[in-house]
């Protein structure tokens, strides 16, 4: 099979998992109860919502040739992943802590405007800002990572970090390519992918939307989660061998 073959496949899969993750969210039931900070099936809908957002954003800009771009929302998908997965483990207690992440968060830029705020009505607002974040604390992806089945979103989520999300060295020098016929050094401004390359972050793009699906089922249990799930995992273990992708 040709690598324009095989890429062809991986986007056909990519929306068909879209378009199941989309059906398991129209056939689940979520409470819009009281106190939100402590209903954690409502965090995990919502961040199910957000991965299936920030795949199709993935998905797309990989067909337009933007891979940097394109990593920065794969790399969501696996913090997402992460989060649902500490869900699925804690309950309320980390439905409670992304409740608090978004308030000290919050407070954080608040405290970032706050001293060029003359209007006393809007400094009284952001200091009531300031003063709900109190006590909050920042969720980092680091303390989900010995979490069964978060290694390799943990993994993935540091190296999409160093290497598109960040203005680090090493995502800078991928700009810094090597003429293939003159083989001199050049800049160039859109970064190239061979069609191997593709291949394996279309891979890891799907790789992170079912490690959240597993989650979401574990902490939803929509009706027909599992069996769309083994019906889409058997066809990626067939896909994954066909592209010589190792586990």
């Amino acid at each position: 099979m040709s690598q324009e073959e095989l890429i062809s496949k991986w986007f056909s899969l990519a929306a068909d998992l879209r378009d199941d993750c989309l059906s398991l969210l129209g056939q689940t039931k979520v409470e819009l109860t009281e106190p939100l900070d402590e209903n954690p099936d409502l965090f995990a809908f919502l961040l199910f919502c957000r991965t299936i957002t920030n795949f199709k954003g993935a998905i797309s800009l990989y067909q337009q040739g933007l891979i940097i771009e394109a990593q920065t929302l794969q790399r969501s998908c696996f913090e997402n992943s992460i989060w649902l997965r500490r869900l699925a483990h804690e309950g309320p207690a980390f439905a409670k802590a992304i409740w608090d992440d978004g308030r000290y968060n919050e407070a954080s830029f608040a405290s970032v405007l706050v001293a060029g705020t003359t209007d006393l009505s809007t400094r009284a607002e952001i200091e009531e800002r300031i003063k709900l974040g109190k006590g909050g604390k920042r969720i980092n992806a680091k303390d989900g990572q010995s979490l069964e089945g978060a290694s390799e979103d943990y993994a993935e989520f540091r190296r999409l970090s160093m290497s598109a999300a960040h203005p680090s060295s090493t995502a800078l020098l991928r700009h810094f390519v090597r003429d293939g016929t003159t083989g001199e050094l050049e800049i160039a401004v859109e970064v190239v992918e061979d069609d191997q390359e593709l291949v394996t972050n279309l891979f890891f793009t799907v790789a992170a939307l079912m490690n959240t699906l597993n989650s979401f089922i574990e902490c939803a249990s929509p009706p027909e989660g599992l069996s769309i799930r083994n019906a889409m995992a058997a066809r990626i273990v067939e896909l994954q061998a066909q592209s010589r992708i190792a586990d």
